[in-house]
């Protein structure tokens, strides 16, 4: 409670610079800028205006003086009231060049103030201009001040001296003294302005990072809850014990699964890409791994592509997707395997998904149904694959995440027909060694030029 008071007696004490220059919230710095500069610019005309009556100095100059104040007020009122900032730059500039020129001709041209507040006028044009309109703008003023230097010179008529020594005594001492306040005022404006900003970025970059740590705490938990779901790492070493599983998520958590099951004497694997990646492909992930326990489990769907057609209606009925809606393409690819011991059978059905068979030192593709699991204009019944299967074939499940990395000398994909020779190459190696060199050539072709673009994984095993 007593922060909230303290920090709301800080505003108080600072309202002034909001009615005169207005709030950050409805104003950017550089709008709240140019309203302090045509406001002190009109509020020296104005100054300006006072000395030359009190001097009584020239009245043409005077009702000059006057008239600028007028017009430098219409500035402001358009900047501050209206909220026109931009396209009144570039007219107070010029309207402020021609205000000095005059006055330099009705002044006492260079031994009289006006040098002074061309310096004021000077550093006003730097605040409110930016990037080459601060160069053109600077440009200007110089070449203008060189004019009338010149013109000074070279026809010392058109210039109205001083009376007597005392008026430009006390001319000039004023505009000194007036224009070293302005300058004191503007430069404290800007310091505090400055302040201000730093503290709300520093305040923002605070609040963004204390988000950004709970966001990623939030995360990391969920990360802790999704390889629970995953089946645990004992459990498929005794199922399967010549296996790897290389698994990469492009963030903390993953829109790819792995899923073993052993019911009776039928083992039944399965490697799932859901749709994204991070929190919305886990969400799915987490779905996928609770549909299949349900079908495999409790309705004891064994065959391959039944398993699949049951996934693909449980799976819009949980997302209540509607034949008539394909806006949201939420669904998974899947390559599911069922493998019978006994026959020496397996089983395949893939949803967009192949299964890669190695035997002999060749590459056999099993071409997945062209369907997703999810919402489709047309739905194609998933083709069931029986393999015979000898002792030394080697089977791989894997997601796209490995052949559409961008990497090499060209920034190309990985594709499929690299990712199948990277596998010949080192499919009889042991297990352990496959996974390793997989990762090694994952690192070697994205390199340190490109990052990971979508999850990863790879299930390579012996039935």
């Amino acid at each position: 409670m007593k922060q909230y008071i303290s920090g709301s007696k800080k505003e108080e004490s600072y309202s002034y610079t909001d009615i005169l220059f207005g709030n950050r919230k409805e104003y950017s710095l550089e709008h709240r800028f140019f309203n302090s500069v045509s406001l002190f610019s009109a509020l020296a005309a104005c100054f300006a205006s006072i000395t030359n009556l009190a001097l009584r100095l020239n009245l043409k100059l005077t009702l000059f003086t006057i008239i600028s104040t007028f017009v430098l007020f219409v500035f402001y009122y358009l900047s501050r009231k209206k909220r026109i900032y931009k396209a009144l730059i570039a007219p107070f500039i010029i309207y402020s060049l021609i205000v000095l020129s005059t006055v330099w001709f009705f002044n006492a041209g260079s031994e009289g103030p006006v040098v002074f507040v061309y310096l004021v006028g000077l550093v006003l044009f730097v605040i409110i201009t930016e990037g080459r309109n601060r160069i053109i703008t600077i440009s200007c003023f110089l070449l203008n001040l060189l004019f009338l230097f010149y013109l000074e010179k070279k026809f010392p008529d058109l210039i109205t001296p001083y009376e007597n020594d005392f008026i430009k005594f006390y001319d000039v001492t004023i505009t000194f003294l007036f224009s070293f306040v302005l300058i004191y005022f503007v430069v404290a404006i800007l310091v505090k302005s400055y302040r201000e900003e730093k503290v709300i970025s520093t305040l923002q970059q605070d609040e963004l990072i204390f988000q950004k740590n709970q966001i990623t705490d939030s995360i990391q938990y969920a990360k802790s809850l999704q390889k629970g779901l995953l089946t645990q790492r004992k459990a498929i070493d005794k199922i399967l014990p010549d296996h790897f599983i290389l698994y990469l998520p492009k963030d903390i958590v993953s829109g790819d699964f792995y899923w073993v099951k052993k019911i009776s004497d039928v083992i039944i694997i399965a490697a799932a890409d859901c749709t994204g990646h991070g929190v919305p492909g886990a969400f799915m992930s987490v779905l996928g791994i609770s549909l299949l326990n349900e079908i495999v489990r409790r309705k004891e769907i064994l065959k391959a592509n039944q398993a699949l057609e049951v996934l693909r209606h449980e799976l819009k009925e949980a997302l209540h997707q509607s034949d008539e809606d394909y806006s949201y393409n939420n669904g998974m690819d899947i390559a599911l395997c069922v493998i019978d011991k006994k026959q020496k059978l397996i089983q395949y059905s893939g949803a967009n998904a192949p299964l890669y068979l190695i035997r002999d030192n060749k590459l056999i593709e099993f071409k997945p149904t062209r369907n997703p699991i999810g919402l489709t204009p047309l739905e194609i019944p998933f083709l069931n694959h029986e393999i015979e299967y000898d002792e030394n074939d080697i089977f791989y499940l894997f997601s796209d995440g490995f052949m559409d990395q961008f990497g090499g000398d060209d920034g190309k994909k990985f594709r499929s027909r690299r990712f199948k020779h990277l596998l010949l190459d080192i499919h009889n190696k042991p297990f352990e060694s496959q996974k390793d060199q997989l990762k090694l050539g994952l690192m070697k072709w994205k390199g340190n030029k490109y990052d990971q673009v979508d999850d990863i994984m790879i299930f390579g095993f012996k039935p």
